[in-house]
Parts: structure tokens; C-alpha cells; sequence
């Protein structure tokens, strides 16, 4: 089932959320979905009574995916379904899927706050550790917009830009691509003037470089539109305000060698705490298959 779109659920209402948010990718997709419910039934001897616990469990689980079908039906209908629950730790189980999906799907948990949802413990060691594309969906519950991502020249945003391109024209939209620049670029030498003109080549210099990396991409996706933005700023923040009018944000996961999953870098995490958008990050397939299928200043670049 390597084609299909994978939900992890847990019967709660931010599952819920995501598992109609994975019904709506794959569709745009044309691809099955896969809806996954890991369950436990191990309790302290002293309170488990003799008998059928683990069937017990086991249909409760099972009836809780049966409504999840049943929901998300009727937001895709046409689409392929199937539902199972799965004997298991939620993170463990749903890497063990990533192995085998075109994309992950997961909610959050956690408390609400003005700035957004904390990322519970599973979406976060699922975005972090899989061997797919991972979707986080959180922020509005009907995101509407361009997608969001971020550029920075590195080989992890290069393959992030290509998969945002490829998800805007599965979504039929835009795509707003951000290079955030740190100012001051460097430090005046004590006693010095500000460095206001390097500092606004060095942006002009950044701006350009991230609108022709733009523009490279999209060629290769000549029927979605794109635009481009230098933006002075720290990139978390302004990723994450921009999410804000996004549908999708979309970053690379950066890794370190010998670790079987990929960690994400502080602009990722920063993004699942406190998007107001859906997250993908585009992790790459772990056995190699990719994944399926303007001037840069504060005014817009237009592409193609």
C-alpha cells in the first residue's frame, strides 16, 4: 500500500480533524487511505478482571475506527477506505506505517493557548522520526490560501520547495515562497556606522538567489503560479506569521548521519508548535522513491 495516505486516530475530536483533512489529501491525490487506531489494554493486575480485557480493547477500538470510516466517507466519497486498529504504542505503530505510506497524517494534543495547540508527544516524535512526507494538522479548521514554504538554498529546504510545488497543484493553488534574512547581517565594528547598505545588498544579494531557486522549481510545475519574498526576520517567526493566510506550510527536515530517523531543525518544531496552518514536513522516502506525485522583496514576484 505504498501509494496510500495514512491517518493516525484516537478517537478524539483533533483526530477526527486530521482524518477528514487525510480524506481530502487523498482524493486530490487519487490515492487510498488508511486509518490507524493503536490501542492498549495492559492495566495494573489488581484492577483487570479475569476474563476477555483484550477483546474488549479490541472492539472498542475497532468500533472507534468504524466511525472514523464512516465520517470521513462522506468528505471523500469514492475514495478507498479502510479502517484497522492496531495492538501497540501510537508513535510505534504509526512509524512502522510510515514505512509503507506516501504521507502521514496526524493531529495534536494538548491544551489551547492564543498562540496555538501544544504538539503532543506522538505528532511530535512522528514528525520528527518518519520515513515519509508527515502531515501535522492543526491551526484553522479550514485552512484556505496559497502553500507556504520556506527557502534557504540548502538541499532539505531544495527538497521542500519541490514537494510545495507538487502539493499546489494538487490543491489548485498558489504557492508563496519565503527567504527570511537576519538583520543586521553581522555587527558594525565598535564605534562604526550601522551597516545599512551592506545589509540591504546582502538582502537584495539573498532575495535574488532564493527567487531564481524559485523560479528553477518552477519550471518544473509550469501550471502553478508562485511568488517569492525576501523577508528581514527571524525564519520561525516568519514562517509562522505567514501561515497565518497559508493553507499548507511546508519545511525540509534537516538530519544528523547515523540516526535511522531524520531530526528536525528548530524552524520545524517551531512551526508545529505554533502554525496556523497544516505542516508537512517533507521527509524523504527512505528507500529512495520521491515523493509522489518573481524578485524577492516584500513585493511579490509573480511566476508563470
Amino acid at each position: 500500500m505504498g501509494d496510500a495516505v495514512v491517518v493516525g486516530v484516537d478517537g478524539g475530536s483533533l483526530s477526527l480533524g486530521a482524518a477528514r483533512w487525510a480524506a481530502a489529501e487523498a482524493a486530490r491525490r487519487g490515492a487510498p487511505l488508511r486509518i490507524v487506531l493503536a490501542y492498549h489494554w495492559r492495566v495494573p493486575a489488581v484492577m483487570a478482571p479475569r476474563g476477555g480485557l483484550a477483546d474488549t480493547a479490541r472492539q472498542l477500538a475497532e468500533t472507534l475506527v468504524a466511525d472514523v470510516v464512516r465520517d470521513v466517507e462522506s468528505v471523500a466519497p469514492g475514495t478507498p477506505v479502510q479502517g484497522t486498529a492496531v495492538l501497540g504504542r501510537a508513535a510505534d505503530v504509526l512509524l512502522q506505517e510510515s514505512g509503507d505510506a506516501a504521507l502521514l497524517v496526524v493531529g495534536t494534543r494538548g491544551r489551547h493557548r492564543a498562540a496555538g495547540t501544544v504538539l503532543g508527544s506522538v505528532s511530535q516524535q512522528v514528525a520528527m522520526h518518519a520515513t515519509c512526507p508527515v502531515v501535522v494538522v492543526r491551526g484553522r479548521a479550514d485552512p484556505s490560501g496559497d502553500v507556504l514554504v520556506g527557502v534557504d538554498g540548502s538541499e532539505s529546504a531544495d527538497h521542500a520547495l519541490d514537494v510545495a510545488f507538487t502539493e499546489a497543484g494538487l490543491c489548485r493553488s498558489g504557492l508563496v515562497a519565503v527567504r527570511a534574512i537576519e538583520a543586521p547581517v553581522a555587527p558594525p565594528a565598535l564605534g562604526a556606522p550601522p551597516l545599512l547598505s551592506d545589509t540591504a545588498q546582502t538582502r537584495r544579494s539573498l532575495s535574488a538567489a532564493a527567487a531564481a531557486e524559485v523560479a528553477a522549481a518552477g519550471e518544473r510545475h509550469p501550471d502553478v503560479r508562485w511568488e517569492c519574498h525576501g523577508i528581514v526576520g527571524d525564519a520561525a517567526n516568519v514562517l509562522a506569521d505567514r501561515s497565518r493566510r497559508a493553507r499548507l506550510a511546508v519545511v525540509g527536515s534537516r538530519g544528523h548521519g547515523g540516526f535511522t530517523g531524520l531530526l528536525l531543525g528548530s524552524v520545524g518544531m517551531h512551526l508545529l508548535q505554533r502554525a496556523d496552518c497544516p505542516v508537512m514536513i517533507a521527509h524523504e522516502r527512505s528507500d529512495g522513491v520521491p515523493h509522489a506525485s518573481g524578485s524577492a522583496a516584500d513585493t511579490p514576484e509573480a511566476g508563470p
